[in-house]
């Protein structure tokens, strides 16, 4: 049931038994989301270390988010090779249905010629070619891709899939300095800061617009030219949760059902303000009314119970 259908019905019900509902399904459902992240090489001391620390710092994000490691392959160092991640890919295909979701973080350096993006590795390197079959054939139906590395830009065409959001940490393959963008990716998976609606939980989209911000403020603070745009292409249906806070991990069933109403809640006003032009003025300003009154009271909720913990 989406946005439309629940608009002025009472909120507050339908937004619980939606949550409810989703709680019931998940548990015949079996979804499961699936982590890769891989450090490329570095070339350089100083790279090898902070692609390094960057790829234990996702893992470390993916494993509070799951509660466990099964589901978070790592790939760093002399282990980064092209064998070695083209067979994770292979495994993500094998082991991963349309119900799942992945999430596959490309952090290092990466190479345009004009023609052919390349992903740097120890040994032989992968080009962008083989990396878009290798992804095309994972038939998980919620992808997020993030490659955080230079040039990744070049990408953006051929990697576009239905199923995924992609994220680059430059607009084209021309921009081939090494990119910020990967390092605040980072912080934006432990960050509030990045939490924009405090829900305790960190969408794609919210880590994007906080990296993105934090790209632009370097530059401008140090007074040069930004020699990097970061770029999200493709959306998925409904909000891919990147990470989890440590707060939202402490929360009680109470809480959960709560935050989930005002996500629905949000959704809603979203969703009414698209229609605002074919609606009447009296119309939609009272049912924007009834719905921020309806925000406002799950907000005390969840604020009262968080202040008493």
């Amino acid at each position: 049931m989406g946005a439309a259908a629940i608009l002025g019905a009472p909120m507050r019900v339908v937004a619980r038994n939606l949550i409810l509902a989703s709680f019931l399904t998940s548990a015949y459902v079996q979804a499961e989301l699936h982590y890769l992240i891989v450090g490329g090489l570095g070339g350089q001391a100083s790279y090898e270390d902070r692609f390094s620390a960057q790829t234990e710092a996702l893992a470390d994000a993916a494993r509070r988010t799951l509660g466990e490691e099964s589901r978070v392959a790592i790939l760093s160092g002399d282990a980064a090779s092209r064998n070695a991640l083209t067979a994770e890919l292979i495994r993500l295909a094998e082991e991963t249905g349309p119900e799942d979701s992945v999430a596959i973080f490309l952090l290092g350096h990466g190479s345009f010629d004009g023609e052919l993006y390349k992903y740097n590795l120890p040994g032989p390197d992968i080009d962008g070619g083989t990396l878009a079959v290798l992804l095309g054939n994972i038939p998980a139906g919620k992808q997020l891709v993030v490659n955080a590395t230079s040039a990744s830009g070049a990408v953006l065409e051929n990697w576009a899939d239905d199923r995924r959001m992609l994220i680059t940490a430059t607009r084209s393959g021309g921009e081939r300095n090494a990119p910020r963008f990967g390092a605040h990716w980072v912080e934006a998976m432990s960050s509030e800061e990045a939490d924009e609606n405090k829900n305790g939980a960190i969408t794609a989209h919210e880590a994007f617009a906080f990296a993105e911000r934090e790209v632009a403020d370097s530059y401008e603070s140090a007074g040069t030219l930004a020699t990097e745009h970061p770029q999200l292409v493709g959306d998925i249906d409904g909000v891919f949760n990147v990470a989890l806070l440590e707060a939202r991990l402490a929360t009680t069933a109470e809480l959960e059902i709560l935050i989930g109403e005002l996500g629905i809640l949000e959704e809603a006003v979203d969703e009414l303000r698209t229609r605002r032009e074919s609606m009447g003025n009296d119309a939609y300003l009272a049912e924007l009314q009834e719905l921020l009154l309806e925000l406002a009271l799950v907000q005390r909720e969840i604020d009262e119970i968080r202040n008493a913990e």
